[in-house]
C-alpha cells in the first residue's frame, strides 16, 4: 500500500523550520541569492547566517540590492525524487509564474519524475501566490491532507482555492520601490513627504497590484483590518498570517487588532523570506488571509478600497 503522499515547495513560502515541522511540510528546495558583493548562496530560508534586521536593514541603510535565481531542474528533481524512492505521490505547489521560472522548471522535473517513476502521481501546481500567501496554500493542502483527503481530492482543493487568498498591507520605504525602477523617484520622494502608503492585492495573474494609497501609517493599518474583515470567509477555519520587513511595531499592532476583529484559528506572525524579500523590500507590514474570491480585474477589490479610504 502506497504511503501518503509528500507536500513540498520552494524557498519563498516564508515558513521557518518549526512551522514546516508542525504542519508536516515534506520538503523544500532552495533557489540562489546574488549579494550586493557578487557573491552567491543558496536561499536562508530559516535566517541562519544573517537576521532579517541585517538583511532589510542594509537594503534601507545601505541601499544594497540582492538578485535571485530559482533552483534548477536537477535540484528540484533530487527533492522529488527522495520521496518518489519511498513510494510517495508528489505535490509540489510553487511560486507564482508570473513572478519566477519556477513552476517551468519544476514542471520540467516533474516530467522527469514521471518517466522514471511510473507508478507514482506528481502534480505541479502554479500558487499564483508568493511568499508567506504561498506558504498558507501549502499549509491548507497539509490540513486537508491531514483530514483524510487523497491526493487528487487535495489537488483539486488546492487548485479551486488558490484565488482565495488575499494580501493586503502598507509600504512605507518608497525609495527602495524607486530603485527597483518600480516607482519614479519623485514619486517615492513625494509619496514618503505625503506619508503615502501604497495598499496591494494579488491580481489573477499572480503578480501584487496597488488598489489604494493610505495616507498615514495609522490608516493604512486600520484599512488592512477592515479590508479582511469584510473579506475573510470562515475565519476560524484557517490560520491568517502577519508578515513583515523589519516593521515589528506595525506588524504587532496588526496581529492584535485581527484577533480582536476576526477570530481566526490561529494568527501566525513571521518574517517576509529571502527570496521574495529581495523584491519586497523593506518596510512591509501585511496581513494574508483566506476570504471570496478575487473578483475580476479586482473590480470588487478596488471598489471596497476606496469605500473604506472614503
Amino acid at each position: 500500500m502506497k504511503q501518503k503522499f509528500a507536500i513540498i515547495t520552494n524557498d519563498s513560502c516564508a515558513l521557518p523550520r518549526n512551522i514546516r515541522e508542525e504542519y508536516g511540510i515534506d520538503g523544500v528546495f532552495l533557489g540562489n541569492i546574488e549579494f550586493p558583493d557578487g557573491h552567491t548562496e543558496k536561499a536562508d530560508l530559516d535566517w541562519e547566517k544573517m537576521t532579517p534586521e541585517q538583511y532589510f536593514g542594509g537594503m534601507a541603510d545601505k541601499k544594497h540590492i540582492y538578485k535571485t535565481s530559482c533552483a534548477n531542474v536537477d535540484e528540484i528533481y533530487a527533492c522529488m525524487e527522495e520521496h518518489a524512492k519511498q513510494g510517495k505521490d508528489i505535490l509540489c505547489i510553487v511560486l507564482s509564474s508570473a513572478l519566477s521560472g519556477t513552476y517551468q522548471f519544476s514542471v520540467k522535473a516533474a516530467e522527469k519524475i514521471a518517466a522514471d517513476f511510473p507508478d507514482i502521481k506528481v502534480k505541479v501546481i502554479d500558487s499564483l501566490r508568493y511568499s508567506t500567501a504561498l506558504g498558507m496554500i501549502v499549509l491548507e493542502a497539509c490540513l486537508r491532507r491531514k483530514e483524510g483527503k487523497n491526493f487528487d481530492e487535495t489537488v483539486a482543493w488546492v487548485e479551486a482555492n488558490r484565488g482565495c487568498f488575499h494580501q493586503m498591507g502598507i509600504m512605507d520605504d518608497m525609495f527602495f520601490l524607486a530603485r527597483t525602477g518600480r516607482v519614479s523617484k519623485a514619486k517615492a520622494f513625494f509619496g514618503n513627504l505625503a506619508g503615502i502608503e501604497p495598499m496591494a492585492e494579488f491580481s489573477e495573474s499572480g503578480l501584487s497590484e496597488v488598489v489604494g494609497k493610505a495616507k498615514g501609517k495609522k490608516k493604512g493599518l486600520q484599512t488592512v483590518v477592515d479590508y479582511a474583515s469584510a473579506l475573510v470567509e470562515n475565519p476560524k477555519d484557517h490560520v491568517l498570517f502577519v508578515c513583515h520587513s523589519v516593521r515589528p511595531k506595525e506588524a504587532e499592532w496588526l496581529k492584535n487588532a485581527l484577533e480582536e476583529a476576526i477570530h481566526p484559528k490561529e494568527i501566525i506572525l513571521t518574517s517576509v523570506d529571502q527570496t521574495s524579500g529581495a523584491n519586497i523590500g523593506p518596510g512591509l507590514a501585511a496581513a494574508f488571509f483566506y476570504g471570496k474570491p478575487l473578483s475580476k480585474d479586482l473590480v470588487d477589490e478596488k471598489a471596497l478600497i476606496a469605500k473604506i479610504l472614503g
